[in-house]
């Protein structure tokens, strides 16, 4: 399983010079696994995954959605292979929004009020599936994926996907209650190679974002060592933070915990 993060910012992309160490972009994660592509959520950090697919002739690709807040969709619009006949994209989220189906939300981002061109002018294959939190499903041959839904306004997915032994946990946009444990978290957690988490905000600020939806890497090294994952990837780092404080952070993460360091653009890790 390889994984590549093209995007690692949460709220907001942030294009300016002190933020190019860990990168502006939002949500976005790739995954090579068994010769196949994932790719976890659309943010702004997708259509530049894109380009980088297009040059390797990859014209099938499999999209896994935590949910469909603006950071984590923004760059689904620009992502070229929905605009190329012979792709095809199989997108899956969970059912969290009433009688909304996923092609329904899909279709929203495409819509005449927000994008020039809309869903059904779309020459590509797009397949919209929609599952319920806690399903368990094969995503292809060898691949199998584990979901449960994270403490977030509106929902957030969190992903488990195994393959030949090797465990990724994808936990972005959960918020944690001070002095309580995610029992159903940390069973997602359980034994993970790599668990990317949601490390916005820090503990002394977290009490001014109740219920905004976030954690802190306290949080997420508490909860890895409970779960006895072997490492952790520092993620959706507030805007607010600029790389010197993103820097600091981690370096307080790797002090607390040597399993824990912070995610990049560009940054590939193999599992």
């Amino acid at each position: 399983m390889r994984i590549k993060f093209w995007g690692v910012r949460g709220s907001v992309s942030c294009a300016y010079p002190d933020y190019l160490e860990y990168g502006g972009n939002t949500s976005c994660i790739e995954l090579e696994i068994l010769g196949k592509t994932v790719i976890l959520d659309a943010g702004t950090g997708l259509p530049w995954l894109g380009n980088d697919l297009l040059k390797r002739d990859v014209r099938d690709v499999h999209l896994l959605m935590s949910h469909f807040h603006s950071d984590h969709t923004n760059g689904f619009n620009y992502f070229k292979h929905i605009y190329i006949p012979g792709h095809s994209i199989s997108i899956r989220a969970a059912l969290n929004y009433g009688d909304l189906t996923i092609e329904d939300l899909i279709r929203q981002q495409l819509s005449e009020n927000l994008h020039p061109v809309q869903y059904e002018h779309l020459p590509s294959k797009l397949d919209c599936l929609g599952f319920n939190a806690g399903d368990e499903f094969e995503l292809f041959d060898g691949v199998q994926v584990k979901t449960y839904m994270l403490t977030h306004p509106a929902g957030c997915t969190c992903y488990r996907i195994e393959a030949e032994g090797k465990v990724l946990v994808y936990a972005t946009d959960t918020e944690h209650t001070d002095g309580e444990t995610d029992e159903g978290l940390v069973e997602m957690m359980k034994g993970a190679d790599l668990v990317v988490y949601d490390c916005t905000y820090t503990e002394e600020e977290l009490p001014t974002k109740l219920g905004w939806g976030h954690s802190t890497w306290n949080e997420g090294v508490r909860l890895c060592q409970l779960a006895g994952a072997k490492r952790m990837a520092m993620y959706h780092y507030s805007p607010d933070y600029n790389d010197d404080v993103v820097a600091d952070l981690e370096a307080q993460a790797r002090a607390a915990w040597p399993g824990a360091f912070g995610a990049k653009e560009g940054m590939i890790v193999e599992l």
